[in-house]
């Protein structure tokens, strides 16, 4: 086994089977980036995995949504630690700006 397999709950490209698809673990282990505190996912509601301004405790996210990371990886640049919500919501409303493009651009590939 290779350290990546080894860690409980991983989900890694190389450990994901149809089984974890269809009954993916609760919560996925926060990485030591998200450990600081409470992120919020400021994108577009994802049917099934998340709705828009939902709070993660201490930046652990549903395996649901890590995986839909993984697929669609500009996803990450939406969830943003509970500090930057009110300036992310804001530059999600104004026209022209990375969040807004990054929103639609997300929202299409829906």
């Amino acid at each position: 086994m290779t350290k990546k397999e080894e860690r409980p709950g991983g989900l890694d490209a190389e450990n994901i089977t149809e089984a974890t698809v269809e009954n993916p673990p609760a919560v996925k282990k926060a990485s030591k980036k998200e450990k600081k505190g409470a992120c919020v996912y400021c994108g577009p509601n994802i049917r099934n995995v998340t709705k828009q301004f939902t709070v993660y405790a201490e930046g652990k996210i549903p395996d649901a949504l890590a995986l839909f990371i993984k697929e669609h990886p500009e996803t990450k640049n939406l969830l943003v630690p509970i500090e930057r919500f009110a300036e992310i919501r804001k530059r999600l409303q104004t026209v022209g700006t990375a969040e807004a493009i990054l929103y639609n651009k997300i929202r299409s590939e829906l």
